[in-house]
């Protein structure tokens, strides 16, 4: 298809190394939100000041949204690099566009299982 549309090597090689940065930038950032999924320092038996106990999923939320956030940034500095095209200088937007619509159907996932499943909504 590159070759049927007239592309250079540098675009044909940035259609191919596309993926590969992908599941890049998934190991980085899961690598990266994995410190933001902690607890308060302490134990609460055994610090008075220690407060109230935090939600689990809170604390896994924290980090998922962290990663949310990496995610969009990265695969937009990815789509723009790796995607742009010759003739139409723009396709790079479509690309992030369809990306984008993944992360948010990704986020409708977990809020909608979490309303049917957490015990703190009213279906439980």
């Amino acid at each position: 298809m590159a070759n049927h549309a007239g592309f250079d090597f540098e675009t044909k090689s940035g259609f191919i190394l596309f993926p590969l940065m992908v599941h890049s930038l998934d190991l980085t950032v899961s690598t990266i939100a994995i410190f933001f999924v902690a607890t308060k320092k302490g134990h609460p038996s055994t610090d008075s000041q220690y407060g109230p106990l935090e939600d689990p999923l809170n604390v896994l939320k924290r980090g998922y949204y962290v990663s949310l956030i990496l995610a969009v940034l990265g695969l937009f500095w990815i789509c723009r690099t790796f995607l742009s095209t010759p003739g139409n200088p723009d396709a790079y937007l479509y690309f992030f566009g369809c990306t984008c619509v993944g992360v948010v159907v990704s986020f409708l996932f977990v809020a909608i299982t979490q309303y049917y499943t957490d015990y703190n909504f009213g279906p439980v």
